[in-house]
Order: C-alpha cells, then structure tokens, then sequence
C-alpha cells in the first residue's frame, strides 16, 4: 500500500508538471484559406483548433483564476499569423468600450495584449495591443523593458470586435511582413497573452508572469513557446513611403511663407533579420505637439521624442541613464536643423542586436545654401552572453566642416533571480574644442537592483566629468560624483475589499563634484495606496541641500552663492480613469531655496462614448524668494480634446497656457487612415501673445501654421 502510494503521488507530480508544460506551450495550425477578420469565429477553421485556455490572475489576486474564461485559437498561412479570441463575459453590457484613436491609451477599454518574442531571445519582443471596439496599438521593445516611448512604433496588422450575449469576440491578422523571425524552415517564437476586465481592474495573464516579475508583459523571459510554424519565410520585404506635403506658415518677425515639398522613406528587408531604412527630405509636420512645461529648476527639461523614425527599435539605441545621462538622445537630432536624408539599419546577427543611423542634417540660409551642414551617426551593438545577461557597446558622432564630437561606451547588464538586476555603463567624449583645464570628458555609472513583488533596494554609484558633453546626448547635469540609494516594500491585500497595494519608499542621494566639495543631497520618503476600485493616494516628504559657487537663476529671479537647505511636503489623489469621468489633484507646500513654495494642480477626463473626449489640466505655483521681485506665481491650463469618427478618422486638439509666456498655443491634428499604414494629416498650429507687448505694433501672433500631408505605402 506504501508503495501504491508512493506511485499514485509520483503519477500526480508528473501530471501536475504535464499541466504545468501545457501551459508553456501554444502551437499555431496552417490553414489553407485565411479566416476574414470580421469579429466573428464563423469560419471552420477556427472550429478544428485546440484553444489556448488557463489563464491566470497578475491582478487583483496573484495566480488565482481568471474570473471570466479566455479562449485564444492561432492559425497561419504562408501571409499572416491568425488570432481569434472568445472573451467570455458574464455581464457584456458593462465592458468598457470608448476608445476609437489608434494609439490613444487603449488600457483604459477592456483590452487584449498579443506579445511576441520572434527571435526566441528571451530579451526582445513586439507588443500589438487591441481594445474591445477593435482599437490598435503596438510597440517593440527591448531587454525586458517596455517604456513609453516605444509604444510609437505604428505596424501594420488588421482587428475586428464584436460583442455577444456571451462576451466579446476579437479577430487578429498579423502579417509576417510586419515581424522579423529567424530565417529557418520552422521558427519557434516566445509567445505571451494579456486581458484586461477593466471594469474589475483585473489583469490575466497566459502563461502566468506573477507579481514578482515587476515588468509584467515585458517579462520576455517568462514567455511560453510557440511551435507549429512551417515553412514561413519572411523574405525580402520592401516598403516605399512617399509623402507630399503644402502648407503655409506665418511666423512674427518673418515674411509669410507657403510650402510644397515632398519626400519618402522605404524600409527594406535586406535578410529576415536585417532591416534597412531610408529617408529623403525627411518632414515631421504631423508629430504631435509638445506638452508645455513650467520650469522651476536650474536644470534643462526633458521633453520625450515623438517622431515615427527615431521611436522604431529605439530601446536598442538607448545607452545611459534615461532622462538623465543619455549617449543617445534623437532629439537632438533634426528639431533646429533639418534633416536631408539618412538612413537606419537594424537586425539580428546570431546573439548579437545591431543598429547603425547615419543623418544628414542642415538648415538653408539667406542665399539657400545649407549651413551648418552636419553628419549626425550612431552605431550600438549588444550581445547575448547567457540567458538575460548582455554585453554591449555604443559610438556616436557629430561631425561638421567646423569641428567634431564623438563618444565610445561600453554597458554590461544583468537580469537575475525575479526583477533583480546588476548594470554598469561607461563613456568618454572626444570633442575637437575641448581643452585639458576644462576637466574629465568620462562618465560611468553602476547600479545594483534586488526586488521583488515584496520588496525593493537600489544602490547606484555614477561619476560625470565636468567636460562630459555628447553633442547628441541628453545631459543635464553634469560635474558630479553620486551615490544614490532607495529600498522599498509592496505589500498587497489581495483578499480585501477595499484595499490593494501599499508602497512605501525612502530614497535618498548625494552629489559631490569632481573638486570634492558637496554640491547637494536629496533624502525622502513617500507612500502610495491603491485602492480596489482603481483609485490611488500618495504622500511625499523630502528634503534638499543644494550649494551653488556661481549664481542661478530660477523661473529668472538671479540666486547669490551659498547654501541652501528646504523641506517640503506633497501629495496627490486620482480616481480610475476608466470611468466615463475621471479626475486627479496634487498639492506640495513648504521651503524653497531661500524662500517658500505652495502649488496645486487638477485635472479632469470626461469620456462622453467613443466619439468625444474632453480632458483639461490647471497647475498653480506661488512662490517666494527673498530677491528683487522673488514673490510671484505660475499658472499653466491646458485642454485636450479627443474626437473620432471611427478607427480610420480621428483628431486631437491641445491647447495650452501659462502666464510665464504669456502665450495662448494651439494644436490641432487630424489624422485619416485611408489604407492601412497610409495617412492623410491636417495640422493647425498657433501661438498669441495674451499678455502686454514691449512695442505698440507688436505683433500678438508669434506663429500661424497649417499643413496637409498625405503619405501612402507601397509593399511588395
């Protein structure tokens, strides 16, 4: 009997193992006739595939069972890969569905995530996000890392919805021509599923990717397996892009100007794992616009990029710090000068991600001739050394008739245990102006990261030379040797009905400069609760030291030398901003610098259906400084209007204004896809003085623009 025993409890171990395998694993069927992508699993196909089920809760409930059942079916043929969804739900009439715009935050709806690893890596991996009315997004993304930026990259694939008496039903047709694969008789993919019951604010996920892995989707090394493919080839893909572009632009100061040009770009699959991109007479006409920021800070801000050629595989070029030491940063690229013509390539060689860019850019002068004409390249490589370990290196340069500015780097990171990590990076600058007395033209820094669903500690050591300046780089501040740590913990309440996470973090850094003399501190802690309903509180201490050898300005009022010592207090509150009508508050009180500081800011969403969408913004600062003129106060209001006719027609309008400027903005953008992966734009740009002028004829317009683009694709 003991033996008996013995063996019923192997046979139930090897079953449990069995499921647990079953559940790695998807495998995709070849079908003769594709399925039409109407929202409806009418089609036979579908009826023979065995579905992917057992999906599990990441939120609320960590592992437990998916409240509502998910079914996925995946076929292929020698086009596309084929997706049919059947999202049970037992109360249809309450799925959130109002979101029309491509790429406008789509997690807001009930939603799908289809993520893919093409290359079986466990580093990379194509996110292609769909909302309950059929909605797109996609995003490519690097290292186990997905930030928002990379959520710009627009692919081409086709969706449809619809809802039932028993859920909603979602279709999916993802071309082979829109992913790059091993070019092998039969690849094997990373594959990886997402739900989103929005108005439960529970995510479910197939193969389960628990809280302990804290980049959720982006885990690509917790992905199952696809198999089944067969004798798919990705092949030489060649897309051209033209575009034709009329406009007129009236800007103070400057004679009105109409424009008509006209430009391309193609992509070009040299192998299926090597991609080509070329542009010429490159034109960003339509990116959107900016949102304005006060600044309150000696530091320059950060403004992210948002332009459709820099943002595809950019988490390959990212090297540094981001928003604070960055090698690379595209933005510095093309914004005061224009770009001419360039070209981009990337791929996969083995275990090695490669990328090289190379722009010309200039600006026409009075007599039309280009000046400064410049040579903007950037070459980075990264290499696989074990499983979510890399090694890799990066060079950028700028090069003109006048001068030079080149980097080298080398960055090494770790990925290990759940969520923990080991980087290090380092740079130098070679600038043709640089002199020896201005300082190290270095920078390095090393960061340890142990976390995970728990609990959090961060240790990081970075040193910047004072003559560390990447022409296309982005840093603020540089001159410092820091040491910066934090630890944290999360608990969650995941049998509670009101309560789900608490986070508590103290943080701290020290900055000396390179003469060793302390030039500040920061020491804080803050805590966040998030409550079942998807609402969320925080509550912010901090302190600050900052020494100054030379005076600054801040907002424009001059600060002497000295020390400076200030504690401050915020907070904020937001509701769930699924709901038709969402809002949020933040407020901070306390020092600053020599003086005080209060602000407050607010917002509010109103989603009126799919069609309409009104969202404003109003922040206040009142602040005082013991300086000429030191009491004064900002105030900045925006208003964003989000308007769709269908997925195809849709337009967004941001107006904005501060009384620092004294600058009424406007921005309107239209956006009609009248074939897949081709657009027509409308785009209205302003700017009016609303405050006193210095002259009496001054003109209140500082700028009126507006432009029609058209742009088409051709795939062959």
């Amino acid at each position: 009997m003991r033996m008996m025993g013995c063996l019923v409890a192997v046979a139930l171990a090897m079953t449990a193992l069995e499921v647990e395998a079953q559940e790695r694993d998807a495998t995709a069927v070849r079908v003769s006739t594709a399925p039409r992508i109407d929202g409806v699993l009418s089609d036979s196909i579908w009826q023979g595939i065995e579905p992917v089920t057992g999906f599990r809760q990441r939120d609320p409930v960590d592992g437990a069972p998916a409240s509502e059942r998910t079914e996925v079916r995946i076929a292929y043929d020698d086009e596309a890969l084929y997706f049919g969804f059947m999202l049970y739900d037992s109360e249809p009439d309450l799925i959130r569905r109002n979101i029309l715009q491509r790429g406008g935050r789509i997690d807001k709806d009930d939603r799908v995530v289809i993520a893919l690893d093409t290359y079986l890596d466990r580093r990379n991996g194509y996110i292609f996000e769909l909302g309950a009315l059929g909605t797109q997004d996609d995003a490519l993304f690097s290292d186990e890392s997905l930030t928002s930026d990379e959520w710009s990259w627009d692919g081409v694939f086709t969706s449809e919805t619809s809802v039932t008496d028993e859920g909603w039903i979602l279709e999916v047709a993802i071309p082979f021509t829109t992913i790059r694969f091993s070019d092998v008789d039969s690849p094997r993919m990373g594959i990886a599923f997402q739900r989103s019951i929005r108005r439960k604010n529970e995510n479910v996920f197939w193969p389960h990717i628990g809280q302990d892995y804290r980049s959720g989707i982006a885990q690509v090394s917790q992905y199952a397996t696809l198999d089944g493919l067969r004798g798919v080839q990705q092949g030489r893909h060649i897309e051209i892009k033209p575009y034709a572009i009329a406009g007129a632009q009236d800007n103070a100061g400057a004679e009105p100007d109409q424009t008509a040009d006209a430009g391309f770009d193609v992509k070009y699959g040299i192998t299926s794992n090597a991609t080509l991109d070329l542009t010429l007479n490159t034109d960003f006409a339509q990116v959107e616009a900016d949102n304005a920021q006060i600044n309150l800070t000696r530091f320059n801000l950060f403004f992210p990029e948002k332009r459709e050629f820099f943002l595809e595989r950019a988490g390959l070029f990212q090297f540094g710090a981001p928003h604070e030491t960055e090698v690379f940063f595209s933005r510095r690229v093309g914004l005061e000068t224009d770009i001419l013509g360039g070209g981009r390539l990337t791929g996969q060689v083995g275990k090695f991600s490669i990328g090289t860019m190379s722009l010309r850019t200039g600006a026409p002068d009075e007599n039309g001739a280009m000046t400064p004409p410049a040579w903007n390249n950037v070459a980075r490589i990264r290499s696989n050394l074990r499983p979510r370990t890399t090694l890799g290196g990066i060079a950028t340069s700028l090069d003109t008739d006048i001068g030079y500015n080149r980097v080298a780097g080398i960055d090494f990171d770790s990925r290990f245990w759940s969520s923990s990590s080991f980087s290090f990076w380092a740079a130098n600058v070679w600038d043709s102006d640089h002199r020896e007395e201005q300082g190290s033209t270095a920078a390095t820094q090393a960061e340890l990261v142990l976390q995970n669903d728990l609990y959090m500690v961060e240790v990081s050591r970075t040193r910047i030379g004072p003559a560390f300046n990447p022409a296309l780089g982005f840093v603020p501040r540089n001159d410092q040797a820091r040491w910066g740590v934090q630890a944290g913990v999360r608990p969650r309440f995941e049998h509670n009905g009101w309560a789900r996470q608490l986070s508590v973090l103290v943080r701290g850094n020290r900055i000396e400069g390179y003469d060793g003399v302390k030039q500040s501190h920061f020491r804080g802690a803050d805590a966040a609760f998030s409550f079942e309903s998807g609402k969320r509180a925080n509550l912010d201490v901090s302190e600050r030291f900052e020494h100054i050898e030379k005076p600054v300005r801040i907002s424009g009022r001059e600060l002497p030398p000295g020390d400076y010592s200030f504690q401050f207090v915020s907070g904020g509150f937001r509701t769930n901003d699924s709901r038709e009508f969402s809002a949020s508050a933040n407020w901070s009180v306390g020092e600053f610098w020599s003086g005080t500081r209060a602000s407050l800011g607010t917002g509010a969403v109103w989603k009126t259906g799919p069609h309409l969408s009104l969202g404003g913004d109003v922040s206040w600062n009142d602040v005082s400084l013991p300086v000429e003129e030191g009491d004064f106060s900002t105030t900045l209001v925006s208003l964003d209007i989000q308007g769709a006719v269908s997925r195809k027609l849709f337009a967004n309008a941001l107006v904005q204004w501060d009384d620092v400027s004294n600058s009424l903005q406007a921005n309107i953008r239209v956006d009609w896809i009248h074939t897949p992966g081709s657009d027509l734009f409308v785009v209205i740009d302003t700017g009016y003085l609303t405050g006193d002028v210095t002259e009496p004829l001054q003109e209140r317009w500082t700028r009126r623009t507006g432009v029609m683009k058209l742009t088409y694709l051709f795939q062959f």
